[in-house]
């Protein structure tokens, strides 16, 4: 969506969906100009890393701090480009990125230890020939992140911030609707006292500007949005061989067995489902429940769905549904609505735009009497539709949730947590979660990705900090041979003696390689 942005005279023009009113015009980036904001960034990086983890630390210790005392103009900024609800804006968007921040100030200083290789039972034949290993982490450099306008703080704040931790500089495109908050992001990094430089915000549409940052010889790219647009992404990535970490879209089932406390999946359902207007790649879009049960879950969740509130919620507490962030967002969920009509869904709520409200705005709908088969139950819809379908046994609701490309997360909703446990284990999606939904992007000690059509690679957590660093292999040999039995020159003596030492390393594990091999430890000696 973004090259459908409106562009005058190299600028881009920000409004607020809620009220269609103007909030910001910002500068694109010349694309030729990427291309050194990413060397001036290799410079930033470099004067970072000249600062201790201990210095780096009390930085990011600020920047936290500096999120929290401009909360309210963050909110508002949010607010201005998205629309977003005041509450959405603070749970969303500043905790979740708070959480992962903590998290990297937490384990920041862990990350950058040296680690001594263990060889197994080969052990000690190495510590007998003088070798040791050791894993030496180090940052890639510069981490290009390419990110969305659903979570415009939330998303490039947690990345920025994990990428920093890791010793690295950021080159951020931000999506054209909320160039904003982005620039905000820049601002309270330098505020609390990063090197000028390390974070960099262009902006501009992804086909010239987000091209020429792929193209610029960034360490790595993050990119989250379309599976369609991380599939060009990682297209021109790899015309560079730059490594790309896939944060795509999702199609995230909710499985409600008979056991399960109706009311509160009712509520998990309806937030989970509806939470920024449905506009979350983990959004709950396909709710399985079980014969049982799902007539009376169906009309408590239609109950409850018509009570929300819809509006600008900046400063109204009661809305719980925002806008769409664009017209053509609203138009493409009227087509998703006909479409669904026309292959014989049972619209039971909502389905079209509100009266009385001029902004991007459109109703939480429900859908029944839908197939595995429907549109509307395969691809992937951003926005305020959510399908209700019912299974008879649990194996016939893991089928159908994995009955989709998508994978990024899941559900399971029973009073048997165990059982819950075990149906996640084989459910679809990077993380699973037993009695709620979506939230789990906030968890910054939890791995963050999906698989099949969702991406691949993942933020957050220990593996998310392992895709921001290279891990060097440093292998020590103390010299106390002369030389290898496998160097040249070759004889009969050193193809006996290699003949000797394959089998004495691998022939039978109870054996002990040490003592087979050291007979051969002589021939090491030889000087010739």
């Amino acid at each position: 969506m973004d090259d459908r942005k409106e562009r005058v005279n190299g600028k881009i023009r920000v409004t607020n969906p809620a009220t269609l009113e103007k909030f910001a015009e910002v500068e694109c980036t010349p694309p030729e100009s990427v291309a050194d904001i990413v060397k001036e960034a290799r410079e930033a990086q470099k004067a970072w890393m000249e600062l201790t983890v201990h210095e780096r630390r009390r930085v990011l210790v600020q920047v936290q701090e500096s999120v929290l005392e401009r909360k309210e103009e963050i909110v508002r900024t949010i607010n201005g480009e998205t629309g977003k609800p005041r509450l959405e804006a603070i749970a969303t968007d500043i905790m979740a990125g708070l959480s992962v921040g903590d998290y990297c100030v937490d384990v920041m200083e862990s990350k950058f230890k040296e680690s001594k290789v263990d060889y197994g039972r080969l052990g000690t034949t190495f510590r007998l020939l003088g070798r040791r290993s050791y894993i030496s982490p180090r940052p890639l450099g510069v981490i290009g992140i390419i990110a969305p306008w659903n979570y415009p703080f939330g998303i490039p704040y947690s990345q920025a911030i994990m990428a920093v931790a890791a010793g690295n500089a950021v080159v951020m495109k931000p999506s054209s609707y909320t160039p904003m908050t982005a620039l905000l992001v820049k601002e309270i990094f330098e505020s609390a006292g990063a090197p000028r430089g390390l974070i960099n915000i262009i902006c501009g549409p992804g086909s010239t500007v987000g091209e020429a940052l792929v193209t610029s010889g960034v360490d790595r790219i993050i990119f989250t949005g379309s599976t369609e647009t991380g599939r060009e992404v990682m297209a021109t990535a790899s015309m560079t061989l730059t490594p790309v970490t896939l944060e795509l879209g999702g199609k995230d089932p909710m499985v409600v067995l008979p056991d399960a406390d109706l009311e509160r999946a009712v509520r998990g359902a309806v937030w989970g489902s509806f939470v920024n207007a449905g506009q979350t790649c983990a959004c709950v879009k396909r709710i399985y429940v079980h014969d049982s049960v799902v007539q009376r879950f169906t009309s408590m969740m239609v109950e409850r769905v018509r009570r929300l509130k819809i509006g600008d919620g900046l400063d109204d507490p009661d809305v719980s549904i925002g806008p769409l962030i664009s017209a053509q967002a609203v138009e493409e969920m009227e087509r998703v609505v006909a479409r669904a009509l026309e292959e014989g869904a049972e619209l039971l709520t909502g389905g079209k735009r509100p009266h009385g409200l001029k902004g991007h705005f459109f109703e939480p709908t429900i859908f029944g009497s839908v197939s595995q088969e429907m549109e509307i139950c395969r691809k992937e819809i951003f926005g305020p539709i959510v399908v209700i379908l019912s299974f008879k046994d649990e194996e016939e609701a893991i089928n159908k949730a994995w009955d989709n490309p998508m994978a990024l997360t899941a559900s399971v909703w029973t009073s048997d947590l165990s059982k819950g446990k075990d149906l996640a284990k084989r459910m679809p999606g990077g993380t699973v979660m037993v009695n709620n939904s979506v939230y789990t992007y906030g968890l910054g000690a939890t791995p963050w990705g999906g698989s099949k059509d969702s991406g691949f690679g993942r933020t957050h957590g220990d593996l998310g900090f392992q895709e921001l660093m290279e891990h060097q292999h440093i292998h020590i040999d103390d010299g106390r041979y002369p030389q290898d039995l496998w160097w040249s020159p070759y004889d009969k003596e050193r193809l006996e003696g290699i003949d000797k030492m394959l089998d004495g390393l691998f022939e039978g594990r109870s054996a002990r390689p040490v003592i087979r091999l050291a007979g051969l430890l002589k021939l090491m000696k030889r000087r010739d």
